[in-house]
């Protein structure tokens, strides 16, 4: 049996162990195109601007969320874990009557997008694995996570963008490419990133659940990402039973931005292929 099949293929229900369904949400959103519904999970601390390049990518109804506290989303409300982000995600197809759709999660987008997976299999048609890892974090990062927590506290949102926005995109990406991702991080709330701190710091290691995660997967990866190397994607490709790797050239950890027409073909062709 497909376990990302729901039974009798119908929507999930209360009594459903897993998943409790999210109230319906308020939650910013770009709802754009037709065909195949495509949930775009953006990574830390950015938003859902991430993926305009994608917009362009035929065949797909491109549905792009904020998460709570970053781009024009409110600030969360209550504790925040990567399942608290996959029931926002969820809530999106719930209110829109989407009962299956291909989850695209870049960086803690990929976590939020695992935490869907198990909360919910069964709305899984396919998985965009994006610039991101399985694994728990290590001991050190954790640590490094909860220092950064301290110093947003007292500093505000600009020590991250000060410490990531380097690693993000390759020195030779456009200037006006760093703006434009320097003005997204900004934009962020000091609540919304301390928390998302905490949450990634405290999430599980995934590796278990990728060899369940039977739908057709595509894995992406910057050859010169620096934040989660391409040996993470060559794990998780070899981990996921339908998985395709592509790796993209001259691009860091922000490949669907930094070389967006390599990205979307990769993105078009693994639609085509598995007939999505």
């Amino acid at each position: 049996m497909n376990p990302l099949r729901w039974r009798n293929n119908q929507l999930p229900t209360p009594t459903n162990p897993i998943y409790n369904p999210h109230p319906m949400t308020t939650i910013p959103i770009t709802d754009q195109g037709g065909g195949t519904a495509i949930i775009w999970i953006h990574g830390f601390p950015l938003s859902s601007r991430i993926f305009h390049e994608q917009l362009d990518i035929m065949g797909a109804r491109h549905l792009m969320p904020d998460l709570s506290g970053f781009g024009r989303a409110p600030e969360p409300a209550g504790k925040t874990t990567m399942d608290s982000y996959a029931r926002e995600v969820l809530a999106v197809l719930d209110e829109r009557g989407i009962q299956r759709a291909v989850f695209a999660g870049f960086s803690m987008g990929g976590y939020v997008l695992l935490a869907a997976a198990r909360l919910a299999p069964q709305r899984f048609a396919g998985a965009i694995l994006i610039d991101t890892r399985e694994a728990a974090d290590t001991p050190e990062i954790k640590k490094g996570r909860y220092e950064m927590m301290k110093k947003v506290k007292e500093q505000g949102v600009k020590v991250v963008v000060d410490a990531m926005l380097p690693k993000l995109l390759t020195p030779k990406a456009a200037p006006h490419l760093v703006e434009e991702v320097k003005t997204m991080m900004l934009s962020s709330s000091a609540a919304g990133v301390m928390a998302a701190l905490k949450a990634m710091a405290e999430r599980p290691d995934s590796s278990d659940l990728l060899p369940r995660l039977a739908v057709p997967a595509l894995v992406v990866v910057g050859a010169g990402d620096t934040i989660t190397p391409p040996s993470d994607s060559e794990r998780m490709a070899k981990l996921l039973p339908r998985a395709t790797l592509v790796t993209i050239p001259n691009a860091a950890h922000l490949s669907n931005l930094e070389q967006p027409a390599q990205f979307n073909e990769a993105i078009q062709e693994f639609l085509r292929r598995n007939q999505l």
